[in-house]
């Protein structure tokens, strides 16, 4: 475990070799990731739900309207649970029972804290805005004072984080190598296609911003 890591309290158990707990592995997932899923309890039954996040320091945020029950869940006594995944790429190995992914992932568990300072909140929008597309907070119009009344926002420390990951080739058992089938790694990336300007823009000869026109959501 590095020294840097924020304070384990979980360890991963199904192939402990490829747990992380440094704080350089943990911020970087969640950092590339778009989307994260939440899970809370809501009126005693579990949901699991997709939303967007922007880790800010040792913070994660996320955001929804007021009236989101899983927002409401998330800041309650309760533990939540937010996680993130990117696969790299499919593992074909030559049996059906060894394939598997190269992946990343972050599993963060603790208690949500509802964000009232409306200064924070707005700092945290931003940061949201920025994980999406960085350079695009300049780019558009800032948050109405009702707009920021209608959004609710919840941070989730990042204390105890933990990462898991699988990396490299096919892991065959050797009995198994004779066999004629191809097997390899086939690796994965999420690519940006071509703009589609809005048909309503107020200039419709506006240049396609350089941050979207290189937008690439690489490793990092």
């Amino acid at each position: 475990m590095s020294s840097d890591a924020r304070g384990v309290r979980h360890r991963v158990r199904r192939h402990p070799e490829r747990g992380h707990y440094d704080v350089d592995s943990i911020d970087a997932i969640l950092d590339e990731a778009l989307v994260c899923h939440l899970g809370v309890v809501i009126r005693g039954e579990p949901w699991v739900l997709p939303t967007i996040h922007a880790r800010v320091g040792d913070q994660v945020y996320v955001h929804g309207a007021v009236a989101a029950a899983s927002l409401k869940a998330m800041a309650s006594p309760a533990v939540c649970c937010l996680t993130v995944t990117l696969v790299d790429g499919l593992v074909l190995a030559r049996s059906a029972f060894n394939h598997s992914l190269n992946y990343r992932s972050v599993v963060v568990r603790g208690f949500g804290t509802l964000v009232s300072d409306p200064v924070e909140k707005l700092m945290a929008l931003k940061a949201l805005v920025e994980h999406v597309a960085p350079g695009r907070w300049e780019d558009a119009r800032p948050p109405s004072p009702l707009e920021l009344r209608a959004t609710q926002m919840v941070r989730l420390p990042l204390a105890g984080a933990i990462a898991k990951m699988r990396t490299g080739p096919v892991k065959d058992d050797v009995e198994d190598l004779g066999w004629p089938h191809w097997a390899g790694v086939l690796p994965l990336q999420v690519t940006a296609g071509a703009v589609e300007p809005d048909s309503q823009m107020a200039n419709p000869t506006a240049p396609t911003p350089e941050y979207l026109a290189n937008y690439v959501r690489a490793r990092r």
